[in-house]
């Protein structure tokens, strides 16, 4: 063996004892570390839960312990806030009160608080989390402070903390200020609405007059699937807002009433010059459509635009009559209506 192939043996082995040596300290360190965590949280849950089933008179003693535990690490916290959470939305509803005595005198409150002030928007996002979900109700104050965050994370957590503490006042200046420059998704935005804890009625009302069309759109989306007969009027207004989107929003709130009353508004949109409406109206007259469309709904299965015909044709057979409807329009020289209805009526035999 040459003095340099010699060399690299040394070098290889140094190295791989190297690599070895340093997987070992970082498996140990892990394994030691996550250990030393779940044993923390066993003692907090431990503790906590036995505040529960203590007498009052002990329960000062209880929180002492808490206070020992936790400490003023930032981490330990984090563990104990996590571990009321965890004890889902029901468990902090039912024992609101004690909760809130647990979070002042433990500083919990004033730890989130003082994170809605960090530098970093990851903090700020996770405080803001924190304190809707334990329902810290008299913080809604200070999570509206951030409402002028230039960062979408920020906004999305401050919204939903809002909604799931119930501030209805609070979700509604979010929502219509600046909501132009708003860059979150429309999911993301339903998702907020459907968090709400409060009549979402309420909240449609107080927002809707002051929103952009595309906030109007996802509000109608939101609130659609709940079916409130009280908004009707609204849907049937928007019914002819010059916004594609909203009309269709419009349209399918208004099928999810499932109610006749309004086939009359839907058959007006089977002539819209967007084909994306007429086939949400074709559509949404699966639900509440009449013998009274089986006519339109007839000439839109010759309607240009494949979708348009398929959801028309599909609608017709679906309403009461409408087979016998349908074979007409077999017999008949529309080759295109023909076979759309032919169609549906394979995919539905």
């Amino acid at each position: 063996m040459t003095k340099e192939a010699l060399y690299l043996l040394l070098i290889s082995s140094a190295l791989f004892s190297f690599f070895f040596i340093s997987i070992i300290v970082i498996w140990f360190f892990r394994y030691f570390s996550e250990s030393a965590t779940n044993q923390l949280k066993k003692q907090l849950e431990e503790v906590f839960t036995s505040y529960f089933y203590t007498e009052n008179k002990n329960k000062r003693t209880i929180v002492q312990k808490l206070n020992k535990i936790v400490g003023k690490s930032a981490r330990k916290k984090e563990l104990f806030i996590n571990i009321v959470i965890n004890h889902n939305a029901d468990f902090i509803h039912t024992h609101h009160d004690q909760l809130m005595n647990i979070y002042e005198l433990t500083g919990t409150k004033a730890f989130l608080l003082k994170r809605l002030q960090s530098n970093s928007v990851h903090i700020q996002s996770l405080a803001c989390r924190h304190l809707g979900e334990l329902q810290l109700r008299d913080t809604m104050a200070s999570i509206l402070t951030l409402i002028s965050s230039k960062n979408n994370d920020v906004i999305y957590n401050m919204m939903l903390a809002l909604a799931k503490l119930g501030d209805l006042e609070g979700l509604v200046h979010v929502l219509t200020y600046d909501s132009q420059n708003m860059n979150l998704s429309h999911r993301a935005i339903i998702e907020i609405i459907s968090a709400f804890d409060g009549s979402k009625e309420e909240l449609f009302r107080q927002t809707i007059d002051r929103s952009d069309d595309y906030m109007k759109g996802i509000l109608i989306k939101a609130v659609a699937d709940y079916s409130i007969e009280g908004l009707s009027e609204h849907y049937i207004k928007y019914l002819n807002s010059e916004d594609k989107n909203l009309r269709i929003a419009s349209i399918r709130a208004l099928s999810e009433l499932n109610n006749p009353d309004y086939e009359a508004s839907m058959l007006t949109k089977l002539d819209d010059h967007d084909w994306e409406v007429r086939a949400a109206a074709a559509k949404g007259l699966e639900k509440i459509g009449t013998k009274n469309s089986l006519a339109d709904l007839g000439k839109t299965t010759g309607d240009s635009v494949w979708w348009v015909r398929h959801h028309a044709a599909s609608a017709l057979v679906l309403i009461p009559g409408g087979i016998a409807y349908a074979s007409k329009i077999i017999d008949g020289d529309d080759k295109f209506a023909r076979d759309a209805v032919i169609s549906v009526i394979e995919m539905t035999s």
